[in-house]
Formats: C-alpha cells, structure tokens, sequence
C-alpha cells in the first residue's frame, strides 16, 4: 500500500472528488476529517470506495467507553480502513475501541501537532495504547523512531506535519516526506503542499517519488 495518505481537508464534496480522481494513481488511502464528514457524510465516503481507495476517518472519538465502542462499530459499518481516537481518553476507553471484531485499524492520536510536548509522554502514551490493542499512534514526525523502537516495528506510526521545506504555520513539529519516510513512518498525511498546489496531481506525484527512498 502507498505510504501517502491524502487529507482532504476541504469544504466541497466536488473538490474533493475531483483531487479524488487527479490523485488517484499515487494514492491509496484518503483522510476524511470532520469538515467534510459534517458536510458530505456517507457520501464521501462511498465516493472514495467507489474509486476503488480506502478511507481514513480522522474525527478523534474521545468520549466515555460505550460511545467510542459503538462509533468504532459506526464506523465499522461504513467500510472504513482506519479511524482515530485519542491516547488520553486512558486505558478502559481505548481497550473498549479494540476490542471490537472486525474493525478498521486505529490509530489514537498522542498529540495535537499544534501543541508541543516532551518525547517522553508521547513515547508513553503510545506505550499505553499499544497495551490496550491498538493498531498504532499518529504522532510527528519527531518521534517516529523513539515510537518504533519501544513500539516495535509493527505498531503503526501515522505521521502528519509533512512540508516539503521549511515554512512557519500553525504545526509546530514537521518534517520533509524523506525524512519522515527514513525514520520509519508507515503513513505520512499530506494536505496543504497538495491542496494549496497549482498542480496537486503533479504535486501528488512529487511527493510520492520522494517517498520512494531506500
């Protein structure tokens, strides 16, 4: 599967199906945050399996045990890859999201990569969530090999913050596709350098060269 995983992250259902099929041949996987899933709903969601791609639902269930589990089984129904919850929601909240049959992967969220916080709890949070059973944290590009190495190589590490240089915006903790890719991301989420591009499938098939190192 391609490691570049597409954030969606506009307002039109049309927009984002037209980045949908313009992007295609360097994509698999698709995020659907809450903007869209607010606007679209189902809609979207059948779109991007109707393409024949998969669907990354990033709305951060954070709430008390049974409506995570049942949002889980929601989203379960929808024929989603993956979804998120967040690593603080603690022990019981997310062991009741993995205990689920059949469900997408999860990944809980360690940080916002707005906020800034030690390696050390974010290493400790992913510790926490891979004891409850889940598939795997997203987390900055950052920690990606502190994660892996007390993680293991199978825990999923999901990484947004991907710039193709430096710039200054809202995410604090950022990285280029390479180095993201060298430390040991499974996925990197990419929205703005794709989004805000004159070109986004050439932009798209940059980013995806970048991603093809050794």
């Amino acid at each position: 599967m391609k490691k570049i995983i597409l954030a969606l992250d506009v307002y039109d259902f049309k927009k984002a199906e037209k980045l949908v099929k313009e992007t295609s041949p360097y994509i698999d996987v698709y995020k659907v945050g809450p903007i869209l899933f607010l606007q679209s709903g189902k809609e979207i969601i059948k779109m991007i399996k109707d393409n024949g791609k998969e669907v990354f639902l990033d709305l951060k269930f954070h709430d008390i045990p049974v409506t995570v589990k049942r949002s889980v089984e929601s989203a379960r129904e929808l024929g989603v890859f993956s979804l998120t919850t967040h690593s603080i929601g603690g022990e019981e909240m997310l062991k009741a999201a993995a205990a689920i049959e059949n469900r997408p992967k999860i990944w809980a969220v360690t940080v916002l990569t707005s906020q800034i916080i030690t390696p050390e709890e974010v290493t400790r949070r992913a510790k926490l969530t891979k004891s409850c059973g889940i598939d795997g944290v997203i987390s900055s590009p950052l920690e990606i090999a502190l994660i892996k190495k007390e993680c293991g190589k199978d825990f999923n590490v999901v990484t947004p913050g991907i710039r193709l240089l430096k710039v200054n915006d809202d995410q604090k903790r950022v990285a280029t596709p390479e180095v993201a890719i060298k430390e040991g991301a499974d996925f990197i989420v990419v929205g703005r350098p794709i989004l805000e591009a004159e070109n986004p499938a050439e932009a798209t098939k940059n980013i995806y060269e970048r991603t093809l190192i050794k």
